[in-house]
């Protein structure tokens, strides 16, 4: 038995490197983005000239959700870079917008981000994740300054804010290889115990088994 269990764990670790290489290499936001398709979410057209209110709606939104995500990541995968980092510009950029909301009598939305939120499955994906939340940032905030009906305050604001979102971009961009031997190991390890656990669930139930047919009479 212990011999089959070696066998098994040398085979599950080859298999398991070579997976993984695989998978973690061709990881990319499209594939293991959040479930959230945010051109969908917030419907951007470059043939639509956008309202003050939609404006500040859709990027005080899209902030909301970024920071929910950054926070569900951590949340799951500890204080990894950039998101810990990052997640407190997100709050930033979010006060940046309220007071805008103030002065043009907007109503500010409520924040239910976080009930779209769906965990990357790697510290790798998370980051990808990250890749492709800053990029629709920064198209968002490029096609509202392509606008000529800001206000210099909303302008100024927005103008900030898609410099940031480029720097957050560049961030996970540079960190976006660096956890994918972590993220080997931790697959590694859960494929482990899962191992050892069914191993032991087995001989434990073969136990009961045997012991079960030992007492039954003729």
């Amino acid at each position: 038995m212990k011999s089959k269990l070696a066998k098994g764990i040398i085979f599950t670790v080859l298999t398991l490197v070579f997976a993984l290489t695989i998978s973690l290499s061709s990881v990319s936001a499209g594939s293991v983005y959040s479930g959230i398709d945010r051109q969908k979410e917030f419907a951007f057209s470059e043939d639509i000239e956008y309202s003050l209110e939609e404006m500040l709606n859709f990027a005080i939104q899209d902030e909301y959700l970024a920071k929910s995500e950054y926070e569900a990541i951590i949340n799951e995968f500890g204080e990894v870079r950039p998101f810990i980092n990052i997640v407190e510009a997100e709050q930033q950029h979010i006060n940046l917008l309220l007071p805008l909301f103030e002065k043009y009598g907007i109503e500010v939305p409520e924040d239910n981000s976080a009930e779209k939120v769906v965990i990357p499955e790697s510290i790798t994906s998370a980051i990808a994740t990250g890749i492709e939340a800053e990029k629709v940032n920064i198209a968002m905030y490029e096609l509202f300054l392509s606008q000529d009906n800001l206000d210099q305050d909303v302008r100024d604001v927005f103008e900030y804010l898609l410099q940031a979102s480029e720097n957050h971009l560049s961030a996970f961009s540079k960190d976006r290889n660096q956890y994918y031997g972590q993220d080997m190991m931790n697959q590694f390890r859960n494929k482990i115990n899962n191992m050892f656990q069914k191993e032991g669930n087995d001989s434990s139930r073969g136990s009961r088994q045997q012991a079960h047919g030992g007492n039954c009479t003729n």
